[in-house]
C-alpha cells in the first residue's frame, strides 16, 4: 500500500515538472535590436543620362527662292570647307527672269537717256524727264533682285563644318527658306543634347554642372554645364531635352559621339535619413523598414527610396510619425513582434 503511494506521488511531481517546461519552453523570445533616429536631410541627387555630341553651332541652310532641285553635293556625315557647293537648283526659271529683268533695265536706260537729251533741247517736260528717271531706278532694282536670287539659288558651306542631315533629295520641287541641309560647324566647341525624364527634368537649372565621359576616350571625364532647358517634351521618346556646352575641350571629337553624363543639380531637396542596414526587402525604388513604437513594437514600414549615399538611404516619403527604425537585427524581425533595444 505504501509502495502505490508512493508511485502516485512521484507521478504527480513528474507531471507537475513537465508543464512547467512546457509553458517555459513556449514563451516568446524577445528580439534585441538597435535603433536609428529619424533624421532629414537635404540632399542632391546626381542624375544620369546619355546624350550625343553635337556642334555648338547648328545651321539650317536653304535657297532664297523656291524650285526643283538640280543637284546635290553632300551627303549626311560629310565634313566640307568653307565655300564647298553643297547644292543647286535648276536655273532655267531663274536665269529667264533675270534675262527679263536685264532688258528691262536697258530699256529703262534708253528711254531716260531719250528724255534726258530731248528735256536738254526743251522738248521734254521735267515731268517726263522725272517719269524716266523713276522707270530706270525701279527697272534698276528688278535686276538687282534678280541678279540676288540667282546668286542664291545655289547652297555653299558657310565655314567649315559638317553635314548633320540631309533633309530634301534630287528633282524635288522646295519653296523658298525650306531647310535643305543642317549644318554644324566644327572646331574646339561642342554641345551634348540628352533626354531626361520629367521628374528628372524639374531638377535641373541652367548652369548646372555635368562630368561627362565618351567611350571614345576611356577613363578620360570632361566638364560640361547646362545652357538650355526643353520646354516641351519629345513625342516619339517622352522626354525633355537638355543641352550641355562642354568647356576647354582639347580632345578631337566628332559629331554623333555617345556622352554618359552625370549631371549635379544646385538645388537640394529635404529627405528623411536612415542608416542601410534597417532596409529589408529592397527593390528598385521601394523598400520596407521596422519602425520601432514607444512600446516597442516593431512594425513593418513601406518606404520610397530616393536614393543611396554612403551608408545611408534617403526616403522620399512613408516615414511620417516615425521616430526611430530597428537597424542591427531588422533583417529577423517581422511586423508586430515585441523586441528589446540592445545597447
Amino acid at each position: 500500500m505504501k509502495f502505490k503511494i508512493a508511485v502516485a506521488v512521484v507521478l504527480v511531481f513528474t507531471q507537475t515538472a513537465c508543464r512547467r517546461q512546457v509553458v517555459e519552453t513556449s514563451a516568446p523570445e524577445i528580439s534585441k535590436v538597435r535603433v536609428a533616429e529619424i533624421g532629414m536631410e537635404e540632399i542632391s541627387f546626381p542624375v544620369t543620362a546619355s546624350g550625343i555630341v553635337v556642334p555648338a553651332r547648328e545651321i539650317r541652310l536653304s535657297f532664297k527662292t523656291g524650285g526643283i532641285i538640280e543637284a546635290l553635293h553632300a551627303e549626311e556625315g560629310n565634313r566640307v570647307k568653307q565655300g564647298t557647293l553643297l547644292a543647286s537648283l535648276n536655273l532655267s526659271e531663274i536665269n529667264a527672269q533675270v534675262e527679263q529683268a536685264s532688258n528691262g533695265y536697258e530699256k529703262a536706260v534708253r528711254d531716260y537717256n531719250r528724255a534726258k537729251n530731248l528735256y536738254a533741247d526743251s522738248v521734254a517736260t521735267l515731268e517726263q524727264l522725272q517719269n524716266a528717271t523713276t522707270a530706270m531706278n525701279l527697272a534698276k532694282a528688278a535686276f538687282d533682285i534678280a541678279v540676288f536670287n540667282q546668286r542664291h539659288s545655289k547652297i555653299f558651306a558657310p565655314e567649315e563644318g559638317v553635314i548633320l542631315k540631309k533633309l530634301v533629295e534630287t528633282n524635288e520641287v522646295v519653296a523658298a527658306g525650306y531647310p535643305v541641309f543642317v549644318f554644324g560647324t566644327t572646331g574646339n566647341q561642342w554641345k551634348i543634347k540628352a533626354g531626361v525624364a520629367d521628374r528628372n527634368y524639374i531638377r535641373i537649372t541652367e548652369g548646372d554642372s555635368a562630368r561627362v565621359t565618351v567611350d571614345a576616350y576611356p577613363g578620360e571625364e570632361f566638364t560640361a554645364v547646362v545652357s538650355r532647358l526643353g520646354e516641351a517634351a519629345n513625342p516619339q521618346t517622352g522626354t525633355y531635352e537638355v543641352e550641355f556646352d562642354l568647356i576647354r575641350v582639347k580632345r578631337r571629337l566628332a559629331a554623333g559621339f555617345v556622352a554618359n553624363l552625370e549631371i549635379l543639380p544646385s538645388r537640394a531637396d529635404r529627405f528623411y535619413r536612415v542608416p542601410v542596414e534597417s532596409l529589408v526587402e529592397a527593390q528598385g525604388e521601394e523598400g520596407y523598414v521596422y519602425a520601432i513604437t514607444d512600446s516597442l513594437i516593431a512594425r513593418k514600414v513601406k518606404v520610397s527610396i530616393a536614393g543611396i549615399y554612403g551608408t545611408r538611404v534617403a526616403v522620399s516619403d512613408g516615414l511620417k510619425g516615425v521616430k526611430r527604425v530597428a537597424t542591427d537585427g531588422a533583417a529577423y524581425l517581422s511586423d508586430g513582434e515585441k523586441v528589446e533595444i540592445a545597447q
